[in-house]
């Protein structure tokens, strides 16, 4: 073979130099990939953008009242709805939670979300590396895979499904089993059971028998299966001794959960196309490449194999796309059911953590499965002969639309948008508008005692930047507390609920979201300063108010006619940066 640069003619020097990269250390590039996904972070420091839904008006704070009460011997966080047990806080994953004893939350969860990116790049580029041998292709589905618009509070349950199937190979390729452990025991550590864990484990149990039937035996794989259960019994004993052992504290308010069917077609549809719920894969322009593709690698099987000049690799290699196409499909299929008429009357006449439990979330592993779909059968491809940079050229041009997709969506994208035009431009809300740590300081100063000495509550706004300050509120976003304190806290709203039907419906039915709803601005908890909102003839009880502990209100407009409620206007308070404004009022002794 020539030297790679000394060959005369262009195509060839593609092709040398393609084939040299394709087998070159590509797993490198993640280093400098990852400082410029996170440079936007170091620039806006506090004015960073994150998305607020389900993660900083809600999980985030799991890890900080963790962090906060970690070496309490109290089973109880106090800030939060007059008090939930622990294990109504758990986080999406435990391993995080000592960065929130470290350094400021901002700071953590930066760090957290670091962990998470790296993970579902090296996870990623790891396995479609074993799988089809090309380091090209393994950067392509990294690069894409760790720039999904994934919520890194949730931890590794959506990143780390690829560093857990890399884990999974070498195990079975009896290949550095103590580095694959050490993989598991991390995945299992940084993912929360109820998210992904059940559904990872049936996998992999399923693996198993598959291979008991073909009595394929490899005892690290058992051990690998076994030691993640393992670390996940150990994550969530107190979840397995209510369920075991009912030693519940407190019937949970989820016991109450009214469980909605959706037409079962359309919601296959929507699913194998788009996914679900906190789960953004954008795969939508890689389903027609992967159909095509696996229909003619079909075709070329069909025709090679009566000729008996198919390599078994590429057998191996389509029966494994063909198994993934399945498993998507499947899933789609699955979701539907557990969301039908008879599944859901079915929980709905339940009690307990059957009513509650979703079943349908294996369609958490769809970014992860729909990337490494996509690999394998472009994998098949690449273990056919031609040249790699016309490879190379045809997987940039089926990406193209793909890419451009995830790049408008990406965190990354909507942090150098909020550089470029700050959020009177964008709309963003950043982590120090959000938080708005400056006016909760004033806030405190103004009511002048120990936070722990009372409680507050908030109307049309977010109790999370209240908490994460450190105030005590009778409000709060929870998935798992006290159904009497749901009972308690409906007392004070029933008459607003009473006259907003959607209200009542989402309050009733749902109810993790424990907040003040009302006639006015019903469900909606994030009035702008400068939203020209006014209250008026509120229908709450202030007296069942007053019981749950609560003496000041945290008001995002005004009240007009609070004096004739019970309530003493206290003043008005906001700062430049500060997304809300709020009206202290002071209940009536």
């Amino acid at each position: 073979m020539k030297p790679l640069l000394h060959s005369k003619k262009p195509l060839g020097f593609l092709n040398r130099f393609f084939t040299w990269l394709d087998g070159a250390p590509l797993w490198l590039a993640g280093f400098p990939l990852m400082a410029v996904l996170f440079a936007p972070y170091l620039i806006l420091k506090q004015g960073s953008v994150f998305p607020v839904h389900d993660q900083l008006d809600e999980t985030l704070l799991t890890y900080v009242l963790n962090a906060r009460h970690l070496f309490d011997s109290g089973t109880v966080f106090p800030e939060i709805l007059g008090g939930i047990g622990k294990s109504g806080m758990q986080p999406s994953a435990v391993l995080f939670i000592p960065l929130y004893c470290l350094f400021t939350p901002l700071t953590a969860f930066l760090i957290q979300y670091l962990a998470v990116c790296a993970s579902g790049f090296w996870g990623m580029y790891g396995s479609v590396k074993k799988l089809s041998g090309s380091g090209i292709l393994a950067l392509a589905m990294a690069g894409c895979f760790c720039m999904l618009p994934v919520q890194p509070i949730y931890g590794l349950s959506i990143m780390g499904v690829p560093l857990l199937l890399y884990a999974f190979l070498l195990l079975s390729e009896r290949r550095h089993t103590a580095a694959a452990y050490g993989l598991i025991v991390f995945f299992g550590l940084t993912t929360h059971l109820v998210l992904i864990g059940y559904a990872v484990l049936c996998f992999w149990l399923l693996v198993i028998l598959i291979r008991l039937i073909q009595k394929r035996r490899n005892l690290h794989v058992n051990c690998g299966f076994a030691l993640l259960t393992a670390v996940y019994l150990i994550v969530n004993y107190r979840l397995f001794a209510e369920l075991l052992l009912g030693q519940r504290s407190y019937a949970s308010h989820r016991d109450e959960l009214v469980n909605a069917a959706t037409a079962f077609w359309p919601t296959v549809k929507d699913v194998f196309f788009h996914g679900a719920q906190h789960v953004e894969s954008l795969h939508d322009y890689l389903i027609l490449p992967i159909v095509i593709l696996l229909a003619g690698e079909g075709i070329y099987c069909l025709r090679m194999g009566k000729k008996g000049t198919l390599k078994p690799e590429l057998i191996k290699t389509f029966r494994l796309a063909l198994a993934g196409m399945a498993a998507l499909i499947g899933i789609a299929f699955f979701y539907a059911i557990c969301k039908s008429r008879p599944a859901v009357d079915f929980k709905n006449s339940m009690d307990g953590f059957l009513r509650y439990f979703q079943a349908e979330r294996f369609y958490w592993l769809y970014p992860a499965l729909w990337y490494l779909e996509f690999a394998l059968v472009f994998g098949f491809l690449w273990k056919m002969p031609g040249a790699a940079w016309y490879k190379t050229a045809a997987l940039i041009l089926v990406l193209f639309p793909t890419l451009n997709l995830i790049r408008v969506n990406s965190l990354f994208y909507m942090n150098i948008n909020q550089i470029n035009n700050g959020s009177g431009v964008t709309g963003y809300i950043s982590w120090e508008s959000f938080y708005s740590e400056d006016l909760m300081q004033r806030l405190e100063d103004a009511i002048g005692k120990e936070m722990s000495s009372y409680r507050v509550a908030h109307l049309g706004i977010s109790p999370a930047p209240a908490l994460m300050h450190g105030f005590y509120t009778v409000d709060g976003y929870s998935n798992n507390y006290p159904l009497a304190y749901k009972h308690r806290f409906r007392q004070v709203i029933a008459g607003e609920l009473a006259r907003n039907e959607e209200a009542r419906v989402y309050f009733d039915c749902w109810g993790s979201r424990c907040y003040l709803f009302n006639s006015v601005t019903g469900t909606y908890w994030m009035l702008r300063k400068d939203s020209g909102v006014q209250y008026e003839d509120l229908a709450f009880d202030l007296d069942a108010l007053k019981a749950l502990g609560c003496q000041y209100l945290f008001s995002g407009a005004q009240i007009a006619d609070a004096e004739e409620m019970g309530l003493t206007f206290s003043g008005y308070f906001d700062t430049e940066d500060s997304y809300w404004g709020i009206w202290l009022y002071e209940l009536a002794r």
